[in-house]
C-alpha cells in the first residue's frame, strides 16, 4: 500500500468532510441568515477534527482488527503515533469548541473524544453497547450543528432521530461484513443472532429512520425541487430497508446507504437557500 493510500485509509478524509459539512449545514438552518460566521465555521471545523481524530485513533488502537481484514487489510507499523495524533486532534476540537461555541457543543466534543478513547478497548466488545455508541457518535454532527445556534428550524429534531436509527442499522451491516475480522476480538449482533436476524433488525431500524424522515417532511418548504429531492432520498433508503426485511444479504453494500444521506444534506442546503 502506497503512503498516500495509507494516509487516506486511516484518516477517512471524505467521512471527516461529510461530518464537518453536516454540522455547518445544520448550523445554517439553526442560526440566522448569514452563511459564514464564527460559530458556523467553527462547528464545521470542530466536527471535521472530531471525525478525523476518531478515525486516526481507532486505526491505532485497533490495528489488530484492521490487519485481520484480508479482503481490505491495513497494517499499522506504529500504532502509538496514530493514537497520539488522534489524541491531539481531539484536544484541538475541544479547545475550539470551548472558545467559540456554546457549552453544549463543548460537551459533545468532549464526550465524543472520551467515547472513542473508551470504545477501542471497552465499549466495542459487545453489542448492543457497541452499536448504540457508534450510532450516537455518528449523530453528533447534526446535534452539534443544531445546538450551535438558536435551534430555529423544526425539521432538525426528527432528522436527529433518523440519523441515530440510520447509523445503528448501518453499523449492524458493517458488523456482518466484518464478522471474520471481529471473531475473537468482539461479540457482535451477527455472532449472537445470525445473519438473517441481523439483516431484518437492520431493516427495521432503517424503516424507523425513513419514518422519521417522512415526519420531518411536514416542515419542508413548498418548493417542488426541494420536496422531490427529499422524496427521492426517502424512497432510496426505503428500498434498502425492504431488501433487508426480506432477508437479502446486501450488507456489503452498506456504504451505498450514504448516498441517501448525501441526498438529504443536499436537500437541507436547498432549504437554506430558499429560506432567505
Amino acid at each position: 500500500m502506497s503512503t498516500l493510500k495509507y494516509c487516506v485509509k486511516i484518516s477517512r478524509p471524505m467521512m471527516s468532510l461529510i461530518g464537518g459539512l453536516t454540522a455547518w449545514i445544520v448550523a445554517l438552518l439553526s442560526n440566522g441568515p448569514t452563511w459564514v460566521s464564527l460559530p458556523k465555521v467553527t462547528v464545521g471545523v470542530v466536527m471535521f477534527l472530531s471525525v478525523f481524530s476518531a478515525s486516526i485513533w481507532h486505526y491505532g488502537a485497533r490495528h489488530d482488527v484492521y490487519a485481520k481484514k484480508h479482503w481490505d487489510p491495513v497494517y499499522v507499523d506504529n500504532p502509538v503515533s496514530l493514537i497520539l495524533i488522534g489524541g491531539l486532534g481531539f484536544l484541538a476540537s475541544i479547545f475550539l469548541a470551548a472558545l467559540f461555541l456554546p457549552i453544549e457543543c463543548t460537551m459533545i466534543a468532549f464526550l465524543n473524544a472520551v467515547t472513542i478513547l473508551l470504545y477501542a478497548k471497552k465499549l466495542d466488545q459487545y453489542w448492543p453497547i457497541k452499536n448504540l455508541v457508534i450510532a450516537a457518535v455518528c449523530t453528533t454532527p447534526i446535534l452539534m450543528g443544531w445546538l450551535s445556534g438558536h435551534r430555529l428550524n423544526p425539521i432538525v429534531p426528527p432528522l436527529i432521530l433518523s440519523a441515530f436509527t440510520f447509523y445503528f442499522s448501518r453499523e449492524i451491516l458493517k458488523d456482518i461484513v466484518d464478522r471474520e475480522a471481529n471473531r475473537g476480538k468482539r461479540f457482535t449482533m451477527v455472532m449472537d443472532l445470525g445473519v438473517s436476524a441481523s439483516l431484518k433488525i437492520a431493516g427495521v431500524l432503517l424503516v424507523l429512520a425513513v419514518s422519521a424522515m417522512v415526519y420531518a417532511a411536514i416542515y419542508l418548504p413548498t418548493l417542488l425541487s426541494i420536496r422531490l429531492s427529499f422524496v427521492l432520498a426517502v424512497i432510496y433508503l426505503f428500498l434498502f430497508s425492504i431488501l433487508l426485511l426480506t432477508g437479502k444479504d446486501i450488507s456489503k453494500r452498506y456504504k451505498q446507504m450514504d448516498i441517501g444521506v448525501g441526498m438529504i444534506l443536499f436537500c437541507l442546503l436547498f432549504i437554506r437557500v430558499q429560506m432567505y
